[in-house]
């Protein structure tokens, strides 16, 4: 699987959040959580506030030393509006994945890959911090998707 390396400021990033107890929770339920949003007609709202700062929409994964996952579907966004959750990528360097084919199997996928093949054989210090996946505009249902995986490296 190839990988860049991207530098990013700090973004702040607006949206809706869950929280699940654990990352496994949030594995088994973020689909559902989107199926849902995008249902909702909030997807559009939200991305009418984007700066696109980053273009598309972001799923924001922040685990917590308690176990938890808290887990916010967003756009990036200097709008402070209290209908949103607001969230801050942190400035930095990341590892950018591209995991290819249907949502949300391709992201299973090549986190899979990522955390058993790929990370255990680079030199790089994951940062502790929110990672995210970038999904551009696109049928994310067809095989030549790309969804975009980011995590925040030292």
């Amino acid at each position: 699987m190839n990988y860049r390396i991207e530098t990013l400021p700090t973004l702040s990033v607006i949206g809706e959040k869950k929280v699940y107890a654990t990352g496994q929770k949030a594995q088994e339920n973020i689909f559902m959580f989107w199926m849902a949003f995008d249902e909702s007609g909030k997807k559009d709202q939200l991305i009418q506030l984007a700066n696109d700062q980053l273009s598309g929409l972001l799923g924001v994964c922040k685990p917590h030393d308690n176990g938890e996952m808290h887990y916010l579907i967003g756009v990036t966004s200097e709008i402070n509006d209290d209908k949103w959750q607001h969230t801050e990528l942190d400035g930095g360097r990341y590892l950018v994945f591209d995991a290819e084919g249907p949502v949300p199997e391709s992201i299973k996928k090549a986190m899979q890959q990522i955390n058993k093949d790929i990370l255990p054989n680079l030199e790089y210090e994951i940062r502790h911090a929110p990672f995210f996946e970038l999904y551009k505009d696109g049928p994310i249902r067809e095989d030549n998707y790309v969804t975009e995986i980011w995590l925040p490296i030292v």
